[in-house]
């Protein structure tokens, strides 16, 4: 990207003092800072502060010089070092660097429309962001300790200039109502599962293209389900009429938590097709708790949490469509669904809670 001009720079900044000082939208993340800032005086009885909101950043930083409170921050996606969240430049291709005038025409030249948020309030919320992005980056050096879910989310904030060596990865750890017998037989109908948001950075796109290419490639019988909800739910209904699959595809809409281990427990392969480098998708674990073989595309830290419990592609319809018809034709289901149960065993509470009592034990 080029430099940019001093007068972009200079608009730019007008735009952060505006949001901050309109009020225009409500911000939680700015909300939170405040929020955090003005209780001050009530933290130095705590020996330590555990933030799992990366906004929190530059109110942390404070207290922490402040008072005597050793203070933690969860590095759960991107949200300290990109106001958009996901480090995908114009939704195009991977972020490798911010500023001011570099965030502010992404993040308006991507803001766009939503069900529940016109583009003007998104465009605003994002600038916010980006407000709290600075402060953080100046911040960085003055919290005690980082936790990292992935080691990729480690290795990118380091990228970005935060203390490579206070940052420790421990990864999500498992909801055990998750754990429990899988139940298809692994035979046909093969039934393929999605559960997550319906947004263009999940890859949801390519779904349909998935199970219609399988369907050209392979006699197998697959079907697919869809559950989750998001801005690209008409797009993907029409797609489905437009592949002649509606009648393989079946979507749900968001599904109480409680439902969802029935649901993956019942299905023969979990997709997850993203594109961005996902920190560390809680489905994940829920598919392999449940025995539910992972078919992925290969970003962030994907290829690690899944282990042998899945496989991983390079993101395309193709590859996604090879992958599955190789575990299917190769009688591959059963074992990868015993190795999905022994590989979850590593997010159990037992394992990760003593990795957090000495993150804190280090920062004290």
């Amino acid at each position: 990207m080029e430099r940019p001009s001093d007068s972009q720079v200079e608009e730019s900044e007008v735009a952060l003092e505006f949001v901050e000082s309109s009020g225009y939208p409500y911000h939680s993340g700015v909300q939170l800072d405040r929020a955090l800032r003005d209780r001050m005086g009530e933290f130095d009885e705590y020996d330590l502060i555990h933030s799992y909101l990366s906004p929190s950043i530059p109110a942390l930083a404070e207290i922490g010089s402040r008072t005597s409170t050793a203070t933690i921050v969860t590095l759960n996606a991107y949200r300290g070092i990109c106001p958009k969240n996901d480090l995908r430049y114009m939704d195009r291709e991977p972020c490798t660097s911010n500023g001011v005038a570099k965030c502010t025409a992404c993040s308006l030249s991507t803001s766009g429309g939503h069900d529940e948020y016109s583009g003007a309030y998104r465009a605003a919320s994002r600038l916010g962001y980006l407000k709290l992005v600075r402060e953080s980056e100046r911040s960085a050096d003055r919290i005690d300790g980082y936790h990292a879910l992935s080691p990729h989310v480690k290795t990118t904030y380091a990228d970005f200039g935060f203390p490579r060596d206070r940052i420790r990865v421990i990864p999500n750890m498992l909801d055990e109502t998750f754990r429990r017998d899988h139940e298809s037989d692994f035979d046909e109908p093969y039934e393929l599962l999605y559960v997550g948001s319906l947004d263009e950075h999940k890859g949801v796109d390519k779904l349909l293209p998935i199970l219609a290419r399988l369907h050209r490639r392979s006699s197998h019988e697959f079907r697919l389900t869809v559950v989750g909800d998001g801005g690209l739910r008409s797009a993907l209904e029409e797609q489905a009429r437009a592949h002649g699959l509606h009648s393989v595809v079946s979507f749900t809409g968001r599904l109480p938590n409680e439902e969802l281990p029935n649901v993956y427990a019942s299905h023969d392969m979990f997709l997850y097709p993203g594109r961005w480098d996902e920190p560390f998708g809680r489905v994940f674990l829920e598919s392999l708790a449940a025995g539910t073989p992972v078919i992925a595309s290969d970003v962030g830290s994907v290829g690690d949490i899944i282990g042998n419990g899945g496989r991983t592609t390079d993101g395309t319809a193709r590859d996604f469509a090879r992958s599955v018809l190789g575990v299917v034709d190769n009688n591959e289901l059963r074992i990868l669904s015993d190795n999905a149960k022994r590989r979850v065993g590593e997010y159990r509470a037992e394992t990760v809670v003593p990795q957090f009592v000495e993150l804190y034990e280090q920062a004290l």
